[in-house]
């Protein structure tokens, strides 16, 4: 009896920091931090696309491939450096409360205290890295948090 094969969602870590970032280019050794613990989620946008993911792979009807572009984004192979069978999500809202304040930060419509030093540990970036990986020429971030593990906010 053969047995049925899972579709599979793609998530992508980026390797370096993108244009823009003060660190532009650098490693964000996401793979090494994932790997050993120390990066427990990422943050993206489209909530309703990844809840609806999320409710696959945790019914067992659908992996989430981690991946990695083995050279150039977008022009290169992907290479897969994790595969898991259960993911967390929850809605966040990140709001840029002025430059001397730290940003506001909601999880499932509860403010989060120190919210922005947490979000970025549990995503492997230095607050100022992930600062400006999220709100740099913006005010407003609303998305996703893909938990890798149980912990939740």
């Amino acid at each position: 009896m053969a047995t049925e094969k899972k579709k599979v969602a793609v998530l992508t870590l980026s390797q370096q920091y993108q244009k823009g970032h003060p660190k532009d280019g650098l490693p964000t050794e996401f793979v090494e931090k994932l790997k050993s613990g120390t990066k427990l989620h990422t943050i993206r946008s489209n909530y309703e696309l990844w809840a609806k993911r999320a409710e696959q792979i945790n019914a067992g009807k659908m992996e989430l491939s981690i991946r990695v572009w083995s050279g150039k984004p977008y022009r290169s192979q992907q290479v897969e450096v994790a595969r898991l069978t259960k993911l967390g999500v929850q809605r966040v809202q990140i709001t840029r409360m002025g430059a001397d304040h730290e940003p506001a930060i909601m999880v499932d419509g509860k403010l989060i205290e120190q919210g922005a030093a947490k979000l970025s540990k549990n995503d492997g970036l230095s607050y100022w890295d992930w600062y400006y990986w999220f709100l740099k020429g913006v005010s407003q971030f609303e998305g996703v948090i893909l938990h890798f593990t149980d912990m939740r906010y």
